[in-house]
């Protein structure tokens, strides 16, 4: 704002001010002027003394008009000089004819009338302190237009009381005057003060609007083009994989161990930053149902186990009784997987705890551990992105830094409270409360991911289904290195053309969710089993974040993978796929010898 925008705000401040207030001093300037006519009444000619009575009576009546025309239009900032002289010419004239009262109806030596006609005047003039001083000009002539007349009047008498009087006005005068001044200064510089505020909070709001606008674009990018970024690291991912299978040498291998270190670190990071980004743009939206508590927790024991028994922890994971909690399931693993991994990551002797515990209504789950802890000042500070305590190297075996903010993030959208206590050195403690679910609204169960590391995949025929070259070849040489049988096509399509060959032979599908021309991997597994006459198992390959909008469409029928694929879950579920025909061929057999 201009020193010239600030000056037009500061007198349409001024003036509005006044305006509301005026109200108020009309009414006093009237009342006081009705008494004094009284009280002289039979001291001065009563022609004399209605007409300055009517004098005052019809200027505050202008100004009254003109105050309630000020707040009846919309007053614009141009229009403020009209104003100022609608305002400020009636106002002087009132003081005016108070100051030419005072001079004229003083009685000198007068006892009580003398007294009246020295303090209504000079109270009338104190009360514009209050009133005008916010425009020093116009206080100072108001306040000297009723006081000099009166002092005038009382020295013209010449008489020593009349002097002593006219000494003490002048000192009067003298004082109000400074304090005025001192008043105009005080106010001026309030609302110039207030001005340069109000601008600072203007220009600050643009800044953050403007960040956070920044920052949600970011985030709305990184959340719409998941699934484009997902892509080259997805193949990249299963090329690692298959390459490592194949390598025999072991100096070759160590490279490719290295290689699948990094991959599996960028996939980290990846998916950390797009946790943020769809959480920070909303555009993940939860799915909330009832499910059984243990579900998680089978599958986190069974993860985190080798890591706990790797580094000689303790790991203890409570059977939660059955419980059953209403919530996402995924984006509630999530929570408790950054609890456990952090446990685990920070804990070097005794043991990591993952228990629950009944609350009003709800479920505590909480992770203890016996680690390194986390001193009071920085309890706050964790839950920040970014942030790690004692890891100032950066090192990215101890984490990204966003494991926390991540929980902090989906325990707001889940509108779970999250807690934690911690001393340094004596371990940590972190829970999540949830509210209880009801078994009646537990959703058919999917398949158990069942892991069977003696059963090879060899002579197991699978249709892959992939738009993208790339992830298509790299998906066929990971599989192949596994000693499948498959069958790559581009479209759901192609994969009908070339079906027949295998029509009662093909094991399982694995396509990609989104393909060619508004195709999904939905549609193209529907055409196959109504051409091969039976239900396959497959597996959807996806990199939305719309779980809920895939289990509308009937994703639930189907195991879910999002990309990037980790090779050693993509193993363990097609054996478990294996082992269901397995026992389903077994179980046929038995029927037959049966029936014979």
């Amino acid at each position: 704002m201009t020193i010239q925008e600030q000056d037009k705000n500061l007198e349409y401040i001024q003036i509005q001010t006044l305006l509301k207030n005026s109200p108020g001093f009309i009414l006093a300037s009237v009342f006081s002027a009705t008494m004094l006519t009284a009280i002289y009444w039979k001291q001065h000619p009563h022609d004399l003394l209605l007409a300055w009575l009517g004098a005052i009576v019809v200027i505050n009546m202008v100004r009254g008009f003109f105050a309630w025309k000020f707040y009846r239009e919309d007053v614009q900032a141009e229009n403020m000089l009209l104003w100022w002289r609608l305002f400020s010419i009636p106002s002087l004239l009132s003081v005016s004819i108070w100051g030419l009262g005072a001079c004229v109806f003083y009685i000198p030596n007068g006892g009580q009338y003398q007294a009246v006609g020295i303090v209504v005047p000079l109270a009338l003039a104190a009360g514009s302190l209050v009133f005008l001083s916010m425009v020093r000009w116009l206080f100072f002539s108001s306040f000297l237009l009723i006081t000099v007349p009166l002092l005038l009047r009382v020295l013209i008498e010449g008489d020593f009381v009349n002097i002593i009087i006219g000494l003490l006005i002048a000192v009067y005068i003298a004082i109000f005057m400074i304090f005025g001044h001192s008043m105009n200064r005080m106010l001026t510089e309030s609302l110039r003060l207030r001005f340069e505020n109000l601008e600072l909070v203007k220009r600050l709001t643009r800044e953050k609007e403007s960040a956070e606008m920044a920052n949600v674009a970011k985030s709305k990018f990184l959340a719409a083009a998941s699934h484009d970024l997902r892509q080259p690291l997805h193949a990249l991912s299963l090329l690692s994989s298959a390459l490592c299978d194949r390598i025999k040498y072991p100096e070759v291998k160590h490279i490719v161990d290295k290689i699948m270190l990094a991959v599996s670190a960028l996939e980290n990071l990846f998916n950390a930053l797009l946790d943020i980004s769809k959480l920070d743009s909303g555009v993940l939206k939860p799915n909330i149902t009832s499910f059984r508590l243990r579900d998680i927790f089978d599958k986190i024991e069974n993860d985190y186990r080798p890591e706990a028994d790797r580094k000689g922890l303790e790991f203890v994971v409570d059977s939660c009784c059955d419980a059953i909690v209403y919530s996402d399931n995924i984006l509630l693993e999530r929570v408790i997987r950054n609890f456990v991994s952090n446990a685990l990551r920070y804990t070097d002797k005794g043991r990591v705890r993952l228990f629950c515990k009944p609350g009003k209504g709800k479920i505590v789950i909480v992770v203890e551990d016996t680690g390194v802890g986390i001193h009071a000042d920085s309890l706050q500070a964790i839950f920040d992105e970014y942030v790690q305590i004692g890891n100032p190297e950066r090192d990215r075996e101890k984490g990204l830094g966003l494991g926390l903010a991540i929980v902090a993030k989906i325990s707001q959208l889940l509108d779970h409270h999250v807690h934690v206590n911690s001393a340094h050195g004596e371990g940590s403690s972190f829970s999540v409360e949830v509210p209880l679910g009801r078994k009646q609204d537990i959703p058919r169960p999917e398949s158990e991911l069942v892991r069977t590391p003696g059963m090879e995949l060899s002579q197991l025929k699978i249709l892959i289904i992939d738009d993208e070259r790339s992830n298509l070849d790299a998906l066929d040489a990971l599989l192949r290195g596994w000693k499948c049988e498959v069958i790559s096509v581009e479209s759901g399509e192609e994969a009908c053309e070339k079906i027949d060959a295998y029509n009662d032979e093909l094991d399982c599908i694995l396509t990609d969710y989104r393909l060619r021309n508004n195709k999904t991997g939905l549609d193209a597994i529907r055409s196959i089993t109504e051409i091969i006459g039976r239900k396959v198992p497959a597996v959807l390959i996806t990199g939305d974040v719309a779980i809920k909008k895939l289990h509308e469409e009937g994703a639930d029928a189907y195991h879910l993978m999002h990309k990037p694929v980790q090779p050693a879950r993509l193993r363990a579920l097609l054996k478990h796929i294996h082992q269901q025909k397995l026992r389903e061929e077994m179980e046929a057999q038995q029927a037959e010898q049966g029936s014979g």
